[in-house]
Formats: structure tokens, C-alpha cells, sequence
């Protein structure tokens, strides 16, 4: 017995170590030869699932003062032409400084971007890409932001984050502030202790509708600081996070930034940036820097563009992938590259480039951007799977979900904590106590996969 468990181990290791050293592929069944060119001028800039699996890409063409467009694929890159005209409507919005789109619970397209003189809007399309003249005025609410807009977060569905080059300001969705947070609905970063000028430049809202800011900050003697707070959902800090609510670090030079953030399946908080090179830092959910992962926190590559404000971290099994304009490379927990992924650690775009990417399932990368003849552009990568392979020493240790599709409740043959992530990875539900039973009546249409202790990863469909 002890030989066959042993030799199981060895089959397991073999086949984990094979998936890993599988090279990164155009999939060819998505589009034509894995990629969708569509043909209007500029690049896709963001990327959103519906839980049918659609896809909806935002891109903006320079050639018409930077006009915004919403495209519509389904999973597998085929573009419907039942949405706008011929798979593409414009949003008729132009210029935009910083902008994000989400796809709302009565599948409706919702898209908030501000623009210069501190003008923010809200347009909602219907299913079909027609304007919803039911939303606001006509389909659109326009408002006054307070200071020019360096980040959106509509994460939540009950409000809108605005962030300034000195505050923060919360608006609800019809561009009402929320008076209940900061003073009138602003929080003024430098009344909190950080520098006049200190341009927050990443939002992110966390399950329990906290609020993470992430920005940097200029000073007198040629130096910048970087900093990272948290404050809860009246725009208080957390005097529990980090020092008092804020972490604050000093880099020499000018040209350091924060530019994108990730909160991963355990919490942690992921940021990446650029100081000369692009780097990725790693905070506990205390606000700790996780002093294991690169040199004290920091990891630095020489294989991505530092002048590119990109750098998207994704979660990937329990890895992450940065992407950044035509360079994909996969980063292990500790900071390092994982030199398995593609054989050499990276992926390079073949005469194409890209801005954002989105995980489709466990083994499948949708990446948007722009094509060779500078057209919108989609191309969907077969990558590793990024589930691990689990031995267990008794069979009977592996969780079965029943029933599959599920209605009302999903049911656990062994008793278990577990995390329910949607298609992008974000985790919908979750429970530290182990149960045998969850109930998901109120889940949407789709597919999900739920995560257990074990590290076990299911898949069901909600029906």
C-alpha cells in the first residue's frame, strides 16, 4: 500500500509539473485563429464577462478625440451583431481622463468616466447596446466631481468612488455624494495626513465595502512617497491597518508611482508600479508589507516596460500574472518569476499589443488591445491551468458538489470551509466554518467554481 501511494504522489507530481511546462498558445477556437479584430480604429482598454460568459470590451479611438465604444463577443470571440450596429456602440463620450464599465445584476452596461473641469458621467445601455432612457436623463447623469479625476472604482453596487489629485469623494448612482462619508461626501487626503498634492490612483473595495486607496505623493527634496491606506465605508481610516490606517514609504526620484491594485483569495493586497523599473509589492491584510515576498516587499522586473501605466496583477492559481503592453510574465508568492510558466516565465504578444486581461475559466487568458493595423482587438491565450493537483492519501477526502447544475442549494459530500468565485475570480460568498451546504439562490445564471480548504476547485453552473 505504501508503494502505491507513493507511486500515486510521483504520477500526481509528474503530471502538475507537466501542466506547469505547458507553453502559452493562441487558442485557435477562439475568433479567427484566436484573435477578433474589430474593425474600428484604437485599442481595447477594458474587459468585462457577463454570466453567460459574453464578452464586453470598452475601447476608445484616438482618431475621433478619443470617442469610448462598447464592443459584444461571445465567450469564444464571435461578435454579436444583434448589439449596437454590427457588434459595436459608441458611448458618445470623448476624451475621457479615467473611466471603468460593469455589467449590473439586470445585465444592464453601466459605464462612469470623468473628463476635464472635474465632469463625471453615467451612461446605462441596455442588453442590446440601445441606450436605457429609462436610467437618469435620457440614459445619462452628469455631475460634478469636485478635482480633476485620476480613478473610478464601481465595484459596488451601491456606490461610486471619484478619486482626485487630493481627496476622495462618494457618490451614489445617481450622482448624489453620500453625505454620511468624510465631510459632505469628501474625504480630503491631506486633513488625514498625507502631502497637499497626493493623487490617489487606485481604488479598491474590499467584500466588507472597506475602501483601499493607493497613490503617491511629490516632495520638496526630489523624493516621492508612496502610500497605501485603508478607511471604512464612512471614509474613516482603520486605525488598525498598517500605522494608524496609512503606510507611507520614501523612494528618491520623481517618477514613482503606484498604477494597479489586486486584493487576492487570502486577502493579501498586491500593488504594482514603477521606480525606473516595474515592480510589484506585497501587503498583509493588516497593512503589514509582506517583507518574504522580492526584497522587503518589493520585486522588481527587468522584463516589463516601467513607462507603461499598466502592469494588470491577476490572481492565477496561487501565482499571479502581470501583464504590461505586449509582455505577460507569471510571479510566484515569494516575488519571483516562475520560470516554469511558458518554459521561460513570460509570454510575449506576437505583433499585437495589449491593455487589459481577464482569466476565462482556469486555463484560458482573454486579452484586449490593439492589432497590427491598429484596430480593436481580442485573443484569447491557452495558458497552464492555474488549479493545483491535489494528492490525497484517501480518496474518500475528495469533496463532490451536488447537484450540478444547482437551483437553490449546492450540497458538499465532506464538510468544508470554502470561497465561491465568479468567472473573474472574485469571491462572491465564502465561509471559514465548515458546512456541507451553501445556499445559491441568489447567484445569477452562470458558472462558478467554488474553493475548498483542501484547495480543491470545483466547478458548477447556476441554473
Amino acid at each position: 500500500m505504501k508503494i502505491l501511494k507513493t507511486f500515486t504522489l510521483l504520477i500526481a507530481i509528474f503530471i502538475a509539473n507537466n501542466m506547469c511546462a505547458q507553453p502559452v498558445t493562441l487558442d485557435p477556437t477562439f475568433g479567427e485563429n484566436g484573435m477578433t479584430v474589430i474593425p474600428n480604429d484604437g485599442a481595447i482598454l477594458r474587459i468585462k464577462f457577463d454570466l453567460a460568459s459574453n464578452i464586453y470590451a470598452l475601447g476608445s479611438d484616438p482618431s475621433s478625440n478619443g470617442e469610448l465604444f462598447i464592443v459584444k463577443t461571445d465567450a469564444n470571440g464571435t461578435i454579436d451583431s444583434s448589439f449596437g450596429i454590427n457588434g459595436i456602440t459608441p458611448l458618445n463620450i470623448f476624451d475621457a481622463l479615467t473611466f471603468d464599465f460593469k455589467i449590473t445584476n439586470e445585465n444592464k452596461i453601466l459605464f462612469v468616466g470623468s473628463k476635464l473641469y472635474a465632469t463625471t458621467c453615467i451612461i446605462q445601455l441596455n442588453e442590446d447596446g440601445s441606450l436605457d432612457t429609462s436610467f437618469g436623463n435620457n440614459g445619462e447623469i452628469v455631475f460634478h466631481s469636485h478635482d480633476c479625476d485620476n480613478s473610478v472604482n464601481i465595484e459596488s453596487d451601491d456606490f461610486i468612488l471619484i478619486g482626485g489629485e487630493s481627496s476622495i469623494t462618494k457618490f451614489n448612482y445617481n450622482g448624489e455624494l453620500d453625505h454620511g462619508f468624510g465631510i459632505g461626501g469628501r474625504v480630503i487626503l491631506e486633513n488625514i495626513g498625507l502631502p497637499d498634492y497626493s493623487p490617489a490612483v487606485c481604488i479598491k473595495t474590499s467584500n466588507d465595502q472597506s475602501i483601499f486607496v493607493a497613490g503617491y505623493s511629490h516632495m520638496d527634496n526630489m523624493k516621492s512617497l508612496l502610500w497605501l491606506l485603508k478607511m471604512n465605508p464612512n471614509g474613516n481610516l482603520v486605525t488598525n491597518f498598517a500605522n494608524n490606517g496609512i503606510w507611507e514609504k520614501e523612494f528618491i526620484g520623481y517618477s514613482v508611482y503606484f498604477d494597479n491594485f489586486l486584493e487576492d483569495q487570502n486577502g493579501n493586497i498586491l500593488l504594482t508600479g514603477s521606480n525606473t523599473k516595474a515592480f510589484m509589492c506585497s501587503f498583509f491584510s493588516n497593512g503589514i508589507i509582506n517583507s518574504n515576498f522580492g526584497t522587503g516587499g518589493f520585486s522588481y522586473f527587468d522584463e516589463l516596460q516601467a513607462q507603461y501605466d499598466l502592469k494588470i496583477p491577476l490572481q492565477y492559481g496561487n501565482k499571479y500574472l502581470i501583464g504590461d503592453y505586449d509582455k505577460l510574465i507569471c510571479v510566484k508568492n515569494d516575488g519571483s518569476v516562475d520560470n516554469s510558466f511558458n518554459n521561460t516565465g513570460s509570454f510575449t504578444c506576437d505583433n499585437y499589443t495589449f491593455f487589459d486581461m481577464k482569466l476565462q475559466g482556469t486555463d484560458k487568458l482573454i486579452l484586449g488591445g490593439r492589432s497590427s493595423n491598429g484596430n480593436f482587438l481580442l485573443t484569447r491565450l491557452n495558458i497552464p491551468p492555474a488549479v493545483s493537483v491535489q494528492q490525497f492519501d484517501n480518496p474518500t477526502h475528495a469533496i463532490t458538489i451536488f447537484p450540478n447544475p444547482a437551483k437553490d442549494y449546492l450540497y458538499f459530500s465532506n464538510e468544508s470551509s470554502f470561497g465561491i468565485m465568479d468567472i473573474q475570480g472574485r469571491i462572491l460568498l465564502k465561509s471559514e466554518k465548515a458546512t456541507q451546504i451553501v445556499n445559491v439562490s441568489h447567484l445569477r445564471l452562470g458558472i462558478y467554481f467554488i474553493k475548498f480548504d483542501a484547495k480543491q476547485v470545483r466547478k458548477f453552473v447556476k441554473n
